[in-house]
């Protein structure tokens, strides 16, 4: 009996009305918010999704949960992107090294941008800013490991070193939002790993061969 409810569960989930009705309901909502209407009624919300009251009903509770499943959908997005599926040491690192992950950072910052600069910039929202942080925080964490860097690293609290990075990755995120994505993409993820190996000097082997 649990595993038939299961399965209609499931089945409704997977009703393509369902998610049409769900991306049109996201966009209403994000729209909204975009323009600084931070109170609405779930009518007004309907009326610009095209959608009547009873889907809403049907999909969400209230505009709550609806807001929390947009920052599910989205975060479930980054963690794709930045799931290390490849071991890479740092020996392995040269001059013009782009780590695919953080190439697929900002592709999905780009893909996403609605939401970032919503939730980032123009209705900061700080439960869904502390969640990208953990995903981040995670990658960076898994990233030291899987690259066998510890013996590399600047001789202070690991800890330290992580929320540190985790910071700039944060900003170096707000800072793509702000210059509206001027700067591209694989320039933007080539700064980012050369920031956090080398923090903001040239490093000595650059050096040498410049000489």
């Amino acid at each position: 009996m649990i595993q038939l409810i299961w399965v209609i569960n499931r089945m409704k989930q997977a009703d393509p009305r369902q998610i049409k009705s769900k991306e049109k309901l996201h966009d209403a909502y994000l729209k909204l918010l975009f323009k600084g209407q931070e109170q609405f009624t779930i009518q007004k919300l309907c009326e610009i999704a095209n959608v009547t009251r009873p889907t809403f009903y049907k999909i969400y509770k209230d505009i709550q949960e609806l807001r929390l499943d947009i920052h599910k959908a989205v975060l479930d997005d980054l963690k794709e992107a930045l799931t290390i599926k490849k071991q890479i040491l740092t020996t392995e690192f040269t001059q013009n090294f782009i780590p695919e992950n953080l190439t697929l950072l900002f592709q999905h910052i780009q893909l996403k941008h609605i939401v970032y600069e919503t939730f980032f910039i123009y209705q900061p929202d700080g439960t869904f800013i502390k969640e990208v942080k953990e995903i981040i925080k995670d990658f960076i964490e898994e990233g030291i490991l899987l690259s066998q860097s510890q013996g590399k690293l600047l001789p202070v609290n690991l800890k330290l070193l992580i929320k540190y990075l985790t910071g700039a990755y944060v900003e170096s995120i707000i800072f793509w939002i702000e210059e509206n994505y001027e700067t591209p993409i694989e320039e933007m993820a080539k700064s980012l790993i050369e920031m956090s190996l080398h923090g903001s000097y040239i490093p000595n082997s650059l050096q040498r061969s410049e000489k």
